[in-house]
């Protein structure tokens, strides 16, 4: 999986992207890096223009209002990430198979809207409680979703661990610190992070044995007393 390909699905099912669209992206773009570099409160409608270099009238053609923005960046980038544990009923592939691929979706999610993926942790004062209610609504079926494969593995002799909900919690918990250590054009270039992700949340769910990828041989050697001198990557 792309990690961009996240972002670009729904241009890629319709073979185009409208010019619309091109510029509802763009002014998203350049508030998710406002509102990610400055803070919600910190970052006015004022700003956005500057930065985009049109005038307001032309924002709210494709806006009604900065929270309009900041909620459409929520929530694509929650909805990206916790419905990562969605399968269809009628999917008869082992748990083992199913927790791997969904926990490489959530890993390329969390890559991919790594800025706006913070949002919802660091400015959740700043969304409506409605908004944060439906939030919270997805993430309960996404534990309960991911509990459930976890224990189907383990049932299957796949998996060791002790308790399923603290190990779903523990996997979910990559969302809410990524943003305190990755850093976008690090030494770690993203297809390579979500496959270092993925195998270390295998891990965490208790799988007994993984296919080494070519991102775990990343920082070995000299490059790992650059990782320990340098903790960011």
């Amino acid at each position: 999986m792309k990690t961009e390909s996240i972002r670009t699905r729904g241009a890629e099912s319709s073979g185009s992207i409208s010019v619309h669209d091109q510029k509802r992206e763009h002014i998203l773009a350049v508030a998710e890096d406002l509102f990610y570099r400055n803070g919600y409160a910190g970052t006015t409608i004022a700003d956005i223009v500057r930065e985009l270099g049109v005038t307001k009238p032309f924002l709210y053609y494709y806006f009604s209002s900065k929270s309009d923005i900041f909620e459409t960046l929520c929530w694509r980038a929650s909805h990206a990430c916790l419905t990562a544990m969605h399968f269809k009923p009628d999917d008869e592939r082992a748990a083992i198979d199913k927790l791997r691929e969904g926990l490489h979706r959530f890993a390329a999610a969390n890559v991919s809207y790594f800025k706006s993926g913070t949002f919802a942790y660091r400015e959740g004062g700043a969304l409506d409680p409605a908004f944060m209610k439906k939030l919270r609504t997805m993430a309960r079926r996404f534990y309960k979703e991911l509990c459930a494969l976890l224990e189907q593995a383990r049932n299957d002799g796949e998996l060791d661990f002790d308790d399923a909900k603290l190990t779903a919690l523990s996997i979910g918990s990559i969302a809410g610190f990524m943003y305190t250590w990755y850093k976008p054009g690090g030494r770690i270039g993203p297809e390579d992070m979500v496959k270092e992700l993925t195998r270390i949340l295998m891990k965490i769910a208790g799988a007994y044995s993984q296919p080494a990828s070519a991102a775990s041989k990343i920082g070995r050697g000299r490059n790992a007393g650059r990782a320990i001198r340098n903790p960011s990557i």
